[in-house]
């Protein structure tokens, strides 16, 4: 499950234009399940459940582009390049630039509700910035966090509750799709950040974001456990079961898992 979320800043650095993939933890499966109360500063959450873990399948494979990942890198960003080499699609996908990754002070809510870009409505005062280090030079662009997402039914759009929980339950980010899928069909979350769950999110990220999550994606498939075909007597696809996952026509191959941690 491919798209954008909020990122939670802090204690593990996130960045808009980062990728979060959900992993399962000892108590989850990589999603956890909240019910927003309201959408506007101030507002509460409670916690409603932990979703399915994703199927072992995909678990095998992302152990291995892990382990990849740790020894030569990621291919994030010669992904996106081969979107914007279309020219149609260049403006859309490519990333704003780190100047305009703005991180506000979580008691500093948007000064004016007409005008979405902060930098014209929200920086009289540069005081009201939280002040970052630039990331050195031999960190991955973007970086890759490995973690619990949180899923709601409404938009999060409160800096103080998204501080709150990260404290309480370690975090990495807020989207609104996977809970309502995961219950039903067990999956692998990933998510671009296109934003820090405040009253200052905007759509200037969500291209890019949505680009290097997909990037992602794509190494994640090209080492996914081979399938083979299988027919049932009547020529028509049967439908076996594998781990977690219910493959229609398809039958994984257990031998050429990896050993899921």
């Amino acid at each position: 499950m491919v798209g954008i979320a909020g990122g939670v800043p802090g204690r593990h650095d996130i960045r808009l234009g980062d990728v979060v993939v959900g992993c399962p933890t000892g108590t989850s499966g990589g999603v956890i399940n909240y019910q927003y109360g309201k959408t506007i500063q101030g507002g509460q959450f409670e916690r409603t459940g932990s979703l399915a873990p994703p199927p072992r399948v995909l678990l095998s494979a992302l152990n291995g582009l892990i382990a990849r990942h740790e020894s030569t890198g990621h291919k994030i960003q010669q992904n996106v390049g081969r979107i914007l080499a279309n020219p149609r699609l260049t403006a859309k996908y490519q990333s704003p630039g780190w100047s305009r990754d703005l991180l506000f002070n979580s008691h500093f809510v948007h000064q004016d509700d007409d005008e979405e870009n902060c930098l014209m409505s929200c920086l009289d005062d540069n005081s009201v910035l939280e002040s970052r280090l630039a990331r050195g030079a031999g960190t991955d662009d973007p970086v890759v966090h490995y973690g619990l997402i949180a899923s709601a039914d409404s938009l999060m759009r409160d800096a103080e509750v998204r501080d709150k929980l990260s404290k309480e339950a370690d975090v990495l980010c807020f989207e609104m799709e996977a809970a309502g899928l995961m219950d039903h069909f067990p999956c692998l979350v990933i998510r671009g950040i296109c934003d820090y769950c405040d009253t200052h999110k905007n759509k200037t990220w969500q291209g890019y974001a949505a680009a290097v999550a997909a990037a992602y994606a794509t190494e994640l498939l090209g080492i996914i456990a081979s399938v083979e075909y299988i027919q049932s007597p009547h020529s028509q696809p049967s439908v076996q079961r594998s781990g977690l996952l219910t493959l229609n026509a398809f039958r994984v191959n257990p031998g050429s898992f990896c050993n899921v941690r």
